[in-house]
């Protein structure tokens, strides 16, 4: 009986297609290249492997599970098929299909199905007027191409006459609004969702619209879809959905009836909520054709976007099915799709892809964008405030590699991993190398001529004094001449942990190296508005926030967010591409430390030979000691005051801080000069509404000659006086302060992250400012003897030349920035460029302060890279190749 019914069901089989002469229809599988044998073994193998996993103990590694795993299976001969490899699957792009690959798909498909028919025509035609006994050679060639352009010319007006002939017939079509009978709602619905399957069934019959042009447009529609389904990076989706386990349209022989049935994850509604959010133009174009569909226009616009009218479309088409058949009602085609990588996870051969394996039991692989905290230094979730003492170290290496990394396997444990709130260590360290130091921990020169130049240069390089600002003949450098290999910032609870700590390096190092700079770092204030760089002004208001991390979670401004790939090597950036960075080919990893540069292969490659990516969780760390001149800086502010008060009327108050304000682009409090133009917030609170003898605390406040006639700087309405004294930051210059009337376009904090400044408004121009930002972790450093206190700058970014040093050159060094001319960033620039002034805006013309004396000089600093877990482990390891 099953021979029978299955030869029965093979005689009747169609062969649909696009093509001119095939039935029209289109089949598709959510699970391709998988059978049904394969799926049930899948299942059952990760149902076994799921058994073994959670009765295992503590294991050294994530890599070590997965042996035992192997092992396991090894003992069961039902399962042991299991541990040979699963046949690769064809290699797929990885990003969507732009519209020069889509074009480039369909576009000779339509001429290879819809026009070889005038190859019947043209070449007889050309072969009758080529003939030679007829024409001589010129008059045949020419008679050829006459006839040529005569045929394309003819076939242009065929198609353009056709494509106006098919919109009047769309903007005539009948749409119907007819809704499903009561009896049918009723016989769909007793065998939805029944049975506690994971997948339901329908089947929709509509009537193709006659005419010629719609015989065609359904091939034309089924021909699309089936090119670009197969350009989709993601094997089994349908554009965005990925539910649908099988799928077919059908053409009846002879008929204009068009069939269409599926199999889908999940209930009907959220199957047709998913078409039209996520595939409404492939639905479109093929159901378009068919009588009552909703309004559409060229084929595949519109139509499905009218949702509700849509479903009701959907549904009062539909017939229910007295029966189906599923070999698997219980699994999704999600679940499908990750018992294939459990399969092929077995051969996993590199702790990454254990780690991501184990995540496919309750869990899924972890996304591209999703940060691997444990293998990232903790300095990049943040400055690590939390541990207010703090000093950085410069260490010299030794050319003894094995000596060098004892020293690192000793400092391991030392250094701080993950997200900072969990530390319990009373000290941590960071560490941070230079390419040397990488060089003599025994990576090889392969691995480091893949750094970036920037990076390999660095600080004091070629070229970088001209791009940074700096003066390239420093006499005054307070950090040693010669080269370092590594920078470690120790920071801890107390000083006496950060000496511990110190002494122990200093101790460990005594067998291949030594200490070349120390530098104490003064203590961190517990708040953000206790934390203020020498100048007096609270540091590190504006910064970006990494999404994925604490505070990218939490509640930060949308403008402020950047993707991992701004500041960490190996994650996508804002333009959702993953750059290239550091690897080094698979021979000098051949116990296979470290991850492939490809780790988003889902185990469907073999690995070996796959270059190893050494940049992944690092980023690279730029450090500048920057001295400051906190007399000069202020007395310099006193002068410009008295000298300019006239030019700034209440409710301003034009004292030093005023000035200092300007050239900062905030108060000393961290409130902005945007939302407050006058005063800084901790001020206005204190003196509005207080007075002595009937003269207010501001009166009092104002210079002697600021009664001369006023010129105004913005609004003149004072802000209220309640507002809480706070850094602020969640504000656009361009939106806010486009005429520069508030915040000076040359202020610091303007140059140093435009926002939307040079394009007011413009939230691409947000998203382009964005590519730029850099991370700070900065600390100051107390006064010594005749050497005055400062800043040491850093911050940490993955591309030191586009964020960095665009940063220094572009909008702090330029003096043509944002149509200024002659003058730099008042504080950023080390140098001698841009000393020329400063400009304030108000309304009736620029307020041009007195020449800047320098009130910023560069001693010391460098380029250095902070490596994850992995690359410190392989450097680390005792026998490097």
């Amino acid at each position: 009986m099953n021979e029978a019914l299955g030869q029965w069901l093979l005689n009747r089989k169609l062969n649909i297609g696009y093509g001119l002469f095939s039935p029209p229809g289109l089949a598709f599988s959510g699970t391709p290249g998988q059978s049904v044998r394969d799926i049930l073994r899948e299942q059952a193998l990760a149902d076994a492997v799921a058994v073994h996993i959670a009765a295992q103990g503590e294991f050294a590694s994530s890599l070590a599970r997965v042996a035992d795993v192997r092992a396991r299976l090894a003992g069961q001969p039902a399962l042991a098929w299991a541990l040979q490899p699963k046949p690769r699957i064809a290699a797929r792009a990885r990003e969507a299909p732009g519209l020069l690959r889509q074009a480039g798909a369909v576009l000779p498909a339509f001429v290879g199905v819809f026009l070889w028919p005038l190859l019947l025509v043209i070449l007889p035609l050309a072969a009758w007027l080529a003939w030679p006994t007829r024409h001589g050679t010129s008059a045949a060639i020419l008679s050829i191409l006459l006839f040529l352009v005569l045929v394309f010319a003819a076939t242009a007006l065929a198609l353009v006459g056709s494509y106006i002939a098919f919109r009047r017939g769309e903007d005539a079509d009948w749409i119907s609004d007819a809704a499903p009978t009561l009896d049918q709602s009723k016989a769909m619905f007793a065998r939805e969702n029944a049975h506690g399957y994971a997948h339901n069934h329908m089947m929709s019959h509509t009537v193709r619209k006659p005419g010629m042009i719609r015989a065609v447009t359904l091939r034309l529609a089924f021909m699309v879809i089936a090119k670009l389904t197969a350009l989709n990076p993601r094997p089994g989706f349908l554009g965005d959905i990925g539910t649908i386990h099988f799928a077919r349209w059908i053409t009846l022989p002879g008929t204009r009836d068009l069939i269409f049935f599926s199999n889908f994850g999940g209930s009907w509604e959220s199957y047709l909520e998913d078409f039209i959010t996520r595939a409404h133009a492939g639905l479109t174009g093929v159901w378009s054709n068919s009588i009552g569909f909703p309004r559409t226009r060229n084929l595949f616009q519109d139509g499905a976007t009218d949702g509700e009218r849509f479903k009701r479309f959907a549904r009062q088409s539909m017939t229910y099915t007295p029966f189906w058949f599923s070999a698997y009602p219980t699994l999704t085609t999600s679940n499908i799709r990750t018992n294939a990588l459990i399969r092929r996870g077995l051969h996993s051969e590199t702790e990454v892809e254990a780690v991501e394996w184990l995540s496919l039991f309750g869990s899924s692989p972890r996304p591209a964008g999703k940060l691997d905290t444990p293998q990232i230094q903790s300095i990049v979730f943040g400055g690590l405030g939390f541990k207010p003492e703090g000093r950085l170290l410069t260490v010299r290496l030794g050319e003894d590699q094995a000596a060098n990394r004892t020293w690192l396997r000793e400092l391991m444990p030392d250094i701080a991993f993950n997200d900072g709130r969990y530390i319990k260590d009373d000290a941590v360290v960071t560490l941070a190398l230079t390419p040397s130091g990488l060089s003599r921990l025994g990576l090889p020169d392969q691995a480091l001529e893949s750094f970036p130049v920037a990076f390999r240069l660095g600080m004091r390089g070629e070229g970088r004094a001209h791009i940074l600002g700096d003066d390239p003949h420093a006499s005054q450098w307070w950090w040693d001449a010669e080269p370092v290999e590594a920078a470690l910032l120790v920071y801890g609870d107390d000083c006496s942990a950060v000496e511990r700590q110190v002494s122990a390096i200093r101790e460990a190092l005594k067998a291949c190296g030594s200490i070349v700079n120390q530098i104490d770092l003064t203590t961190v204030g517990e708040k953000l508005v206790d934390r203020k760089e020498p100048f007096g002004f609270v540091d590190g208001v504006s910064q970006p926030a990494i999404r994925g991390t604490y505070r990218g979670l939490r509640n930060a401004d949308p403008i402020h967010l950047v993707e991992p790939g701004e500041i960490l090597l190996g994650y996508p950036d804002n333009r959702g591409t993953i750059p290239p960075g550091p690897s080094m080919d698979a021979r000098y990893d051949p116990t296979m430390m470290l991850p492939i540069t490809s780790s988003d292969a889902g185990f469907t490659e073999t690995i070996k030979s796959n270059p190893r990516s050494i940049g992944l969780n690092g980023s690279f760390l730029v450090i500048r000691q920057l001295e400051q001149d906190q007399k000069g800086f202020w007395d310099y502010c006193e002068k410009q005051a008295h000298a300019f008060a006239k030019f700034f009327p209440e409710p301003a108050i034009c004292d030093a801080e005023f000035i200092a304000a300007k050239m900062i682009g905030r108060w000393t409090d961290g409130s902005s000069l945007v939302r407050n133009p006058y005063m800084s917030a901790t001020k206005l609170k204190v003196l509005y509404g207080t007075s002595e003898g009937g003269a207010t605390m501001r009166e009092k406040a104002r210079p002697a000659d600021a009664s001369a006639t006023p010129v105004e700087t913005g609004d003149r309405a004072a802000p209220p006086a309640t507002r809480a004294p706070k850094p602020d930051n969640d504000f656009l210059f361009g939106t806010e302060d486009p005429q520069g009337l508030r915040c000076p376009y040359g202020a610091h904090v303007r140059r140093a992250n435009p926002r939307d400044s040079l394009s007011p408004g413009s939230m691409e121009q947000v998203e382009i400012n964005n590519r730029h930002r850099i991370l700070r972790i900065g600390r100051g450093f107390a006064a010594e003897g005749d050497r005055q206190a400062g800043l040491m700058f850093m911050c940490l970014n993955a591309d030191i030349e586009r964020q960095f040093e665009f940063i220094q050159q572009t909008w702090m060094g330029s003096v043509k920035f944002h149509g200024l001319d002659k003058e730099a960033d008042p504080i950023a620039v080390t140098g001698e460029a841009g000393r020329n002034g400063f400009t304030i805006p108000v309304r009736t013309g620029p307020v041009s302060l007195e020449p800047l004396p320098r009130f910023v000089t560069l001693r010391g600093g460098g380029y250095f890279f902070v490596p994850g877990r992995q690359l410190l482990r392989y450097l680390a390891h005792e026998a490097l190749p």
